[in-house]
């Protein structure tokens, strides 16, 4: 019973035996004095009042227990929170411990009242953030800052209930089924845990050191650009991504628009990145006669389009987003020469509009030391080295150490 006033004729369908057993021995006597002489409560002056101080009492008493069992659950929660400080969290088990608080404030249990709402609003808001980004992980470290982690600390040590635990929290099939969302919906918005399952869009991962480099993939409006010095390898590079794709049984088309169809240099690029069993999946061309309407004839035939370069296309920045959106299945690749101010021809959008940016970097005239690092990456980490000469990834061991911690989350 929660916030019930008990009156006369409330008092037999809200007073159980349970209730009578819990309250204490004085209350059980006036229990049984009301029984006794409720039918005179109209009749005898005295009996009314006495009837009237037990009442008082008891929604007092009942009152007060209420109170208790509200701040006890708040601060069992919190107590359940910091014991998760340091340890590894499932996707599951955070889900479980979010739909349990969900369901205690749903049941008024904690209230907007309670000494530790602003508490329990933060701990919830952090989980949640937290576990609706756990898009590719399983499970993850939690780690709370000492300055918030000690004021947790504090309200547990003065909360007045003894014995106090946490909550047990067991995943449900009720619970895996309920969306984790901490905004008011709008129907304009769409909650991720409610979108249809026929439209999630599957991930992939290039084979090799190129897959480290780029990581897992969406190919939903997936633009790549690259950029660097000259000299540095940058059509090299986008050879060896066509290569890269083709692996995966991809149809690639390349624009060559900076070296013609005709340059020995053309033959040496595909005898030295394109693997033999792929070639038959890759195509070129080194013209663009209607400029853009030959890259959206293209689509349709291949998978994936890489022009070298766009500053040869003749078309303007915006574009390159304008054929990202337009045809959102073909995955577009593309090199932007640079100014000598070292930013690209036609302006930085395209470098907003993709997904990943791709940096060249001309180390010396060897070309052995060249490589392509990623400036920005929405499916990976950015910072990774990949060795164009090579092929491998420069500093592995720096690399694994970047995605363990990529693995921890501080709340």
């Amino acid at each position: 019973m929660k916030n019930t006033i008990i009156s006369l004729d409330s008092y037999d369908t809200v007073i159980s035996k349970d209730i009578v057993k819990q309250i204490p021995d004085i209350l059980q006597k006036g229990h049984q004095f009301f029984i006794e002489a409720k039918d005179f409560y109209h009749q005898e002056p005295e009996i009314k009042e006495t009837i009237d101080i037990y009442l008082e009492q008891l929604n007092a008493y009942l009152s007060a227990q209420e109170n208790v069992i509200k701040n006890n659950s708040s601060v069992s929660f919190i107590k359940t929170f910091l014991d998760m400080h340091r340890t590894i969290q499932s996707k599951d088990e955070l889900k479980s411990f979010i739909y349990a608080l969900q369901k205690a404030v749903s049941k008024k249990e904690i209230t907007k009242s309670d000494p530790y709402a602003a508490q329990i609003e933060q701990l919830q808001h952090k989980l949640i953030k937290r576990h609706n980004e756990m898009i590719l992980q399983k499970q993850v470290k939690i780690i709370i800052n000492r300055k918030w982690r000690s004021e947790l600390k504090n309200i547990i040590s003065r909360t007045p209930i003894e014995g106090l635990s946490g909550i047990d929290c067991i995943i449900s099939q009720e619970a895996k089924n309920i969306p984790i969302t901490d905004v008011k919906r709008n129907k304009l918005f769409t909650s991720f845990d409610q979108q249809p399952i026929a439209n999630t869009t599957p991930t992939f991962r290039l084979p090799g050191a190129m897959g480290k480099l780029l990581g897992d993939l969406e190919k939903f409006e997936l633009a790549i650009t690259i950029e660097g010095n000259q000299g540095g390898g940058k059509t090299r590079f986008t050879y060896q991504l066509a290569d890269a794709f083709a692996e995966i049984g991809n149809n690639v088309a390349i624009f060559t628009l900076e070296i013609g169809g005709k340059s020995d240099l053309i033959t040496r690029m595909k005898n030295e990145y394109l693997s033999p069993q792929n070639r038959n999946r890759i195509s070129r061309a080194d013209q663009l006669p209607d400029g853009y309407n030959t890259i959206t004839s293209a689509v349709g035939t291949f998978d994936v389009i890489i022009i070298d370069s766009w500053n040869k296309t003749g078309l303007p920045s915006q574009d390159f987003d304008r054929l990202r959106k337009q045809y959102p299945d073909t995955i577009f690749i593309v090199i932007f020469q640079r100014t000598t101010q070292k930013t690209i021809r036609g302006g930085t959008s395209p470098l907003y509009d993709a997904g990943i940016n791709i940096e060249v970097i001309k180390v010396d005239d060897t070309f052995r030391n060249n490589y392509a690092v990623t400036t920005k990456n929405r499916y990976g980490i950015t910072g990774i080295k990949y060795n164009i000469s090579t092929k491998e990834i420069i500093g592995a061991a720096e690399t694994k150490e970047l995605e363990e911690q990529s693995q921890i989350a501080m709340v």
